[in-house]
């Protein structure tokens, strides 16, 4: 009883001490072949595979990283060669300098006889065991794969490396028992151990996930095949395995440590279902075979343990270097991280309805808070009016406010220094004018100055106390980036508001424009407004000519716009998408073409602005009414993005080609059809179209039953950029544009409106 439990701790400490291994060994001449991969810049894994797919260790190691990373197929996580070409380089390099290299126990007894089996001897063993695997597959055509079958027999004997790894010793013992007593090692190993290298294999092969079928061959290469194939018909592979091994010994390739005889190739045929004289090639050929495929492993290389000191001392020597390098790239990459967190958290806060005064608060308060400034003051210097301009102030404790402050004397708000260039300057010499005028305690001597530029323009000039003055060359970049990147948005917030600005001017000159032309011209000749339907009387507005001299200031107000705007509006928008192209992150990449969207508008704007202030002058000729008609109608259901229009056309008899630049008066009738449809909840609302003599000209008038006007829209309805809709809604420019060019025509425009009756638009036109 006393020597079972003896056995049986023994046994247990030796599957604890197996436990404990994370991977098995190599000798330093196949460390050598790999470190010298390593060391060759640019590495790749498969300059390795050779060597991995012949030694028993490194090969263990593959399939198991294969395993814990899904590294492709799991049908093919079984070959060495097809999990490295799917491995990350990094995790095959990382495996690689895990990996223990020992001399073992060659080592320990250099003084003495050598002990066998020695590493060497195991892994040519190993290796033979696994290309005659491979080709006993082939012969036997059982379905197994060829790749499958050499791995297994590769890894067959991973129990036996594992004990000589945590006991060389005692495997070296009892491999001489072995030998003395002619018989097999796994049955010395059981009677001191408890255990064998078989049981072994299978814990570790469990605990480093390798393939099931790999698993079995490991754990029952030693059993009875018939038993063994009838019980377990998926052990087919494990019979492959056994034959393999005993042929291997045959054959002399290597040492297992087991000295019972082998197998009689007769048996060995019968069991695998060969004929014995193919066994016999096999068997035969075996030594070359296995002579070719090692020489990648260099076990014959000269004084190998003092070449593997060497290549271990350089490639600690660029380990060091390359850690100290990413060292200093880490700290980098975390200011920049950083930085780019305090970009994000600004850019977030952007709105196009945010006034640039504000941006430029919270710009400041951001800047003060990452950058660990003192005072910070921005004055924006686009745009002054009246020798005075915004600015922000966020004193030392983070309390901010916006302010106006007087432009200086001289009007120079931009220092000579940085006019279209970004430089950082000494404040103390350039803002005696501004700290004047600022309530709070600014220290010159520590205060730093520095454009915020768009496109080389000065839209703003940000000045702050730094409080250490000795770190400013660590953070120039940093400033020069963000200035940057406010100037942008400065800029853009700028232009929106000027875009503003002149757009109501605009509207505000072109109503007055029509004030004057209706007292003048349209009140004289208007008649009676006619009863609708109802039997009440409809709302009208006739819209008539403007003097020509408020025309030619409205066009050159616009020309004034598009100069002052389109420019900087082009640049935001090509700036945006070029930053967008290169951006990785997903957010900051839609912050900066939502930015690039809203400066395509503000030109849309321009655009219109300018198509409706100065036309190209019409080119009269015949035109036939219904091809008028027909062109107005598909490209108002364009404009309405309906694909059909329900429109109900009459044309009378009696009328004549009219004579108008058919382009003009085409667009301006499917602006009038587009906001006809307009008017009904449902797209596919009817309208109603009557051409008929009038006049000794031609009357179109266009019927909706849709909302209605009520007699102030109605007023207002043919202005620029106004619209009964919603915020949100497009650019009111439809009937405004429609009445500008009917007018340049020589015709009219009249509109008849009235709540929930519809609208009726009648255009007048010149005939021949």
């Amino acid at each position: 009883m006393a020597q079972k439990y003896v056995d049986a701790t023994a046994s247990r400490k030796v599957e604890l001490a197996i436990g404990e291994l994370g991977l098995l060994s190599v000798p330093p001449c196949v460390a050598v072949q790999y470190l010298s991969k390593l060391l060759q810049g640019q590495f790749s894994p498969a300059s390795v595979a050779d060597v991995v797919e012949c030694e028993p260790a490194l090969a263990a190691g593959v399939l198991s990283l294969a395993q814990r990373l899904a590294a492709g197929p799991v049908g093919q996580r079984h070959a060495v060669k097809l999990v490295l070409d799917r491995l990350d380089a990094d995790d095959v390099r990382n495996l690689l300098l895990k990996t223990k290299v020992t001399a073992g126990f060659e080592i320990e007894f250099a003084g003495d006889q050598p002990a066998l089996p020695s590493r060497k001897d195991l892994i040519l063993h190993s290796l033979a065991v696994a290309c005659c695997t491979r080709r006993i597959a082939e012969a036997a055509g059982s379905g197994i794969e060829p790749n499958l079958a050499y791995s297994a027999g590769l890894l067959h004997d991973i129990g036996k490396l594992a004990l000589q790894d945590i006991m060389p010793k005692s495997l070296a013992a009892i491999t001489k028992e072995a030998e003395a007593t002619k018989s097999s090692l796994r049955k010395i190993e059981h009677k001191h151990l408890g255990t064998n290298h078989a049981l072994l294999g299978k814990q570790l092969a469990e605990r480093w996930r390798l393939p099931e079928p790999i698993k079995l061959a490991i754990w029952l290469h030693h059993r009875d095949a018939a038993a063994l194939t009838k019980a377990v018909p998926e052990a087919m592979l494990a019979v492959f395995v056994k034959a393999a091994n005993n042929i291997a010994r045959q054959a002399g390739v290597g040492v297992s440590g087991s000295f019972d005889e082998p197998e009689l190739l007769d048996s060995i045929a019968e069991s695998v279902g060969v004929d014995a004289k193919t066994l016999e090639q096999i068997r035969d050929e075996l030594p070359q075979e296995v002579k070719r495929k090692s020489a990648c492993l260099g076990l014959a290389t000269p004084q190998a343990t003092a070449r593997y000191c060497d290549l271990l001392a350089t490639t600690a020597a660029q380990l060091s270097e390359k850690h100290a390098k990413l060292s200093s790239e880490d700290r980098s990459l975390q200011t920049t991280a950083s930085y780019l967190s305090f970009a994000q958290e600004f850019l977030r806060g952007v709105r196009s309805t945010v006034p640039a005064v504000d941006i430029a608060e919270d710009f400041a308060k951001r800047w003060q808070r990452f950058f660990q400034t003192g005072t910070v003051c921005l004055y924006l210097t686009a745009g002054p009016q009246d020798g005075a301009v915004d600015a922000a102030i966020v004193e030392a404790l983070g309390h901010s406010h916006k302010t106006v402050v007087h432009t200086p004397p001289d009007g120079s708000l931009v220092p000579r220094p940085v006019a279209g260039k970004f430089l950082l300057l000494e404040a103390k010499d350039h803002i005696d004018w501004l700290i004047e005028q600022l309530d709070v305690d600014f220290d010159r001597d520590q205060a730093k100055l520095l454009p915020l530029l768009s496109d080389g323009r000065v839209v703003g000039i940000l000045t702050f106390e730094l409080n250490y003055p000795g770190d400013v060359g660590l953070f120039a970049e940093k400033f020069e980036m963000a200035a940057s990147m406010a100037g942008t948005v400065l800029d853009l917030a700028l232009t929106k508001e000027s875009e503003e600005h002149w757009a109501e001017r605009f509207a505000q000159a072109d109503a007055d424009a029509s004030s004057i032309a209706m007292r003048r011209d349209w009140e004289p000749e208007r008649k009676q407004s006619p009863l609708g339907a109802d039997g009440e009387s409809r709302t009208g507005a006739q819209v008539s000519p403007a003097d020509a001299s408020v025309v030619e200031a409205l066009a050159e107000m616009a020309a004034g716009v598009a100069h002052e705007l389109n420019n900087p509006l082009s640049v935001i928008a090509g700036r945006a998408q070029l930053l967008a192209q290169a951006e990785d992150d997903g957010q900051k990449r839609h912050i900066l073409e939502v930015i690039q969207e809203n400066a395509r508008e503000a030109s849309s704007v321009v655009d219109d602005l300018m198509s409706y202030a100065d036309p190209p002058a019409p080119r009269m000729a015949p035109t036939a009414v219904v091809q008028i008609i027909d062109e107005s109608i598909q490209l108002a259901a364009h404009k309405a993005n309906v694909e059909h229009i329900d429109a109900q056309v009459l044309i009378s008899p009696e009328v004549r080609d009219v004579l108008v630049d058919s382009a003009q008066v085409v667009v301006a009738v499917a602006n009038i059809i587009a906001n006809a449809i307009e008017s009904y909840a449902d797209p596919m609302g009817s309208v109603k179209i009557e051409a008929e003599p009038a006049d000794g000209g031609l009357r179109l008038q266009i019927h909706d039953a849709g909302c209605g006007m009520d007699e102030a829209t109605v007023r207002k309805a043919p202005s620029p950029f106004f619209s009964a809709k919603p915020a949100g809604r497009r650019r009111g420019m439809g009937l405004a544009y429609a009445s500008r060019l009917i007018r340049l025509n020589r015709g009219r425009l009249d509109i008849e409106s009235h709540p929930g009756h519809g609208t009726t638009v009648t255009v007048i036109l010149p005939c021949q």
